[in-house]
């Protein structure tokens, strides 16, 4: 099964690699290719029993806590480059600490953390250098 998924992604590279260097911007061509390759991943794939009735009962977003979507959120976010930001969660209830170089950082921080799923509150506790 992983080769023909690897064959899939092959294929859409040498066709997308092709149709990248020809000027043709032709709607059709593109539809045709993305059917081709959409038929070649679905024949690559298991039956949907086999894999629907496992994944259907996995809760994705209880995998990770809500500390670490908070962090992978902050960490992954280019506006808080150079912030140094610590968070704790308990239940809903997240807690940032630490610092960041301006007060926009700050607020960048409370809004991806206040956007989290499973995140009912933010108490920040951030310090920011005085005068920024």
């Amino acid at each position: 099964m992983l080769r023909r998924v690897l064959a899939g992604i092959a294929f859409v590279a040498i066709v997308g690699g092709a149709l990248a260097a020809s000027r043709k911007s032709d709607a059709e061509v593109l539809t045709r290719v993305g059917r081709t390759t959409a038929a070649k991943v679905m024949a690559a794939m298991p039956e949907r029993e086999q894999v629907a009735g496992p994944l259907a009962k996995v809760q994705f977003g209880t995998l990770t806590g809500v500390d670490e979507r908070v962090r992978v959120r902050l960490r992954t976010d280019a506006a808080l480059d150079g912030a140094r930001i610590t968070v704790a969660a308990e239940g809903g209830v997240v807690k940032l600490g630490g610092k960041t170089d301006t007060a926009a950082q700050r607020e960048r921080a409370v809004q991806l953390a206040q956007t989290t799923t499973g995140v009912t509150k933010v108490d920040q506790e951030i310090a920011v250098p005085v005068g920024k």
